[in-house]
């Protein structure tokens, strides 16, 4: 089973922008009138690529190997995770336990979460 991104001449991690231009582009090239397979193809497509429910119903019918064809993950997008906070001293703790000392709690977040702590 081909994409519909694969389609439209597409990447899978291509923008709602990109997939529609790329439409256009395509309707004109072959009109409904001149070229009804090819026209409903990249219709087909088009709706596939732009609609969430669309493709969510494709999901159902196909067997399991395209489904990540049909919901392509952006590798690029994926953040790596934060870095962990530093581990509590016995000194942080003990503040952490007694909420009279809260002038001294927000002294040492404001150390520890200053641009140049680390």
């Amino acid at each position: 089973m081909e994409t519909p991104h694969a389609i439209l001449g597409l990447p899978a991690t291509a923008t709602a922008e990109e997939v529609t231009r790329a439409y256009r582009k395509l309707v004109r090239r072959y009109p409904p009138e001149l070229a009804p397979e090819q026209f409903a193809r990249i219709h087909g497509a088009y709706q596939l690529a732009t609609s969430i429910e669309r493709r969510m119903e494709a999901a159902r019918r196909a067997p399991e190997e395209t489904i990540d064809q049909l919901f392509p993950l952006p590798q690029a997008t994926l953040k790596p995770p934060p870095p962990s906070p530093p581990p509590l001293t016995e000194r942080d703790r003990e503040i952490l336990l007694a909420p009279w000392r809260r002038a001294e709690l927000v002294r040492i977040l404001r150390r520890d979460l200053s641009p140049g702590a680390g």
